[in-house]
């Protein structure tokens, strides 16, 4: 009986060990990984997700910066600094169906709007009322 009682504490311990090293390993794996695209931490859902932005300005006669490079979920603020109601929407003129929600509507100086590119690709649009020379580009990766 003291065997027995000996190997089920042997095995006890052996399981304990065991258990802590894929803990262990578990936990190295994270840290090591923790910064990578893909990483398991960013889907679950407890873990605070960081929302990456961008900013242009409309002014008198352009966007600024007119190209734009960014990462895919980031969100762009377009904010009208000119006196001028300013629109701008996803290219080709006249039909605007690049990115459909890629319309700001009416901006009066001072308003903003905001859109988050989900896809890849490189999107240009332009302000409504000067579609030949008033464009800008985003590049997602």
């Amino acid at each position: 009986m003291e065997t027995e009682s000996k190997h089920t504490n042997w095995l006890a311990f052996v399981l304990i060990i065991v258990f802590f090293l894929i803990v262990a390993s578990l936990l190295g794996y994270l840290y090591v990984n923790r910064n990578k695209e893909g990483n398991i931490l960013k889907n679950l859902p407890f873990v605070k997700k960081t929302v990456q932005a961008s900013m242009v300005e409309i002014t008198k006669d352009s966007f600024v910066p007119v190209t734009i490079q960014i990462k895919k979920g980031t969100q762009v603020t377009w904010t009208n600094n000119d006196t001028a109601v300013r629109r701008l929407v996803s290219d080709p003129h006249p039909l605007h169906n690049t990115l459909k929600d890629l319309d700001s509507g009416t901006l009066a100086k001072g308003e903003s709007f905001t859109f988050t590119f989900e896809k890849t690709g490189t999107f240009t649009y332009h302000e409504e009322g000067n579609p030949l020379n008033f464009k800008g580009i985003v590049i997602v990766k």
